[in-house]
């Protein structure tokens, strides 16, 4: 495992957990762009387009939904053996206020790591620093990445 607060190559950096070509397809779609990637977190950010918005003019559930899971889950990725593989097995969000258009800042930092299991928290705050979501999720973790 890397040492704490090591930067990640980008070779493993979490927009890059997907294998199409070290990229994540739903990442580039959704435009997230990666701040900070190292062992200690991951910080993303995602511009808030009209199409991300609901009837009410706020980020849909989804698009922030898919924020947390990218950050959460880059920093679990961040923190494992390299040739550990991790998914999703549970993802918690709590929506606390409506983001809106403009950029918004997800990160997310590994909290336990048990043998096959790891554990993941983190937040969305909108460009004034305001607490638009929380998150807390577990990943399973393969001692190999599977074919």
């Amino acid at each position: 495992m890397p040492r704490s607060g090591t930067i990640i190559p980008p070779a493993r950096s979490l927009c890059l957990t997907s294998s199409h070509e070290g990229r994540s397809p739903l990442g580039d779609l959704l435009g997230f762009t990666q701040v900070q990637h190292a062992t200690t977190g991951v910080v993303l950010e995602a511009e808030i387009r009209p199409e991300f918005l609901n009837r009410r003019g706020v980020v849909h559930g989804g698009v922030l939904s898919a924020l947390l899971d990218s950050a959460l889950g880059g920093a679990v990725v961040a923190a494992i053996d390299p040739a550990e593989w991790c998914a999703t097995l549970q993802l918690s969000i709590q929506f606390i206020s409506g983001g809106r258009r403009g950029p918004l800042r997800a990160s997310g930092r590994m909290t336990r790591r048990g043998s096959r299991c790891a554990f993941a928290e983190g937040e969305v705050l909108d460009a004034r620093g305001k607490l638009v979501a929380r998150a807390q999720g577990t990943w399973y973790v393969w001692p190999e990445r599977p074919d």
